[in-house]
């Protein structure tokens, strides 16, 4: 459940920027065009944003197909836990949204890099009621806020989770822009630029730092030179909020209420991805990368 805030929660939320907030369509759009993040925090924008609940999702989607997981810990997944802990965290099971609904499992994430409402340049047909509300995001079906070209639209996500839960910390690999609608309940986020590569143990696309270590920028606790180093930017993002994630941003995210429900469209960045400069890649401990294939294969055999 969500903690209230105390008074060190303030103190240590101030010793990390805050991602710039906006207040006007004009300023989102010109911090895409900028490649500059920003939380967008002022009034609803879409139907989606209102409509989206449990009670609409049983109704319009809820034989829907969904990849799920659950962790023992709520983390997904901290590279410093046990191999058996991974696993189980990365474990799958496919089920329709209704079971997944009717199960009210603590420490779910239904994960929106599993379940697509639109991908490959075309609507997933099942998800055909939620996405007659999510389109409204593309300027083709002439909405007055549209955001996106559909030209430029990759891939709709659907994302649900139940009681603190944390992700890892990562870029996206496809190298997309990523817009991130918060419907339902609050996350907490630390931005981190593609720069910091250096100091987050980077191998792919992933941080390989222990949870540890970003709770410790949270708190304002920067016990190592690379905590010191590094120049994250933090975001409280409440219902209704729009999160822009430029290309190649790192981000470590907490879901912090009893359930999140949210709509991430990735989007081409009109650049050729030759011309994207990925973040490079920093883990010197080839131990940690052989731990995390073991786990995946042992997920496999779990799901």
């Amino acid at each position: 459940m969500a903690k209230p805030a105390g008074k060190g929660d303030a103190e240590s939320a101030s010793t990390v920027p805050q991602v710039r907030a906006v207040s006007s369509l004009d300023e989102l759009r010109e911090c895409i065009h900028q490649q500059t993040p920003c939380v967008f925090k002022q009034n609803t924008l879409f139907t989606f944003q209102a409509l989206l609940d449990e009670a609409w999702l049983r109704n319009h989607a809820g034989q829907s197909t969904v990849s799920f997981r659950t962790s023992p810990t709520g983390k997904f997944v901290d590279p410093s836990d046990g191999l058996l802990k991974i696993a189980s965290s990365l474990s799958s099971k496919r089920i329709s949204l209704s079971e997944f609904l009717n199960q009210q499992e603590p420490r779910t994430m239904l994960s929106g890099t599993d379940t697509y409402i639109f991908t490959k340049g075309a609507v997933v047909e099942e998800w055909s009621a939620l996405w007659e509300h999510a389109k409204e995001v593309v300027h083709e079906h002439g909405h007055e806020h549209a955001l996106i070209p559909q030209s430029m639209l990759s891939t709709v996500g659907f994302w649900m989770s139940r009681d603190d839960i944390r992700s890892m910390t990562h870029y996206d690999d496809s190298l997309a822009n990523n817009l991130n609608f918060q419907i339902k309940g609050r996350k907490e986020l630390l931005m981190f630029p593609p720069d910091d590569w250096k100091h987050l143990k980077t191998f792919k696309a992933m941080s390989m730092q222990p949870f540890s270590f970003f709770d410790d920028i949270k708190q304002g606790r920067l016990r190592t030179a690379q905590q010191q180093r590094c120049q994250p930017l933090r975001v409280e993002l409440n219902e209704g909020d729009v999160l822009f994630i430029p290309s190649t941003w790192f981000h470590f995210v907490e879901h912090v209420d009893r359930l999140n429900i949210n709509l991430t469209f990735w989007f081409k960045t009109g650049r050729s991805t030759n011309e994207i400069e990925k973040p490079k890649q920093s883990l010197r401990n080839i131990l940690i990368p052989f731990k995390l294939a073991t786990a995946y294969v042992l997920a496999a055999l779990k799901s």
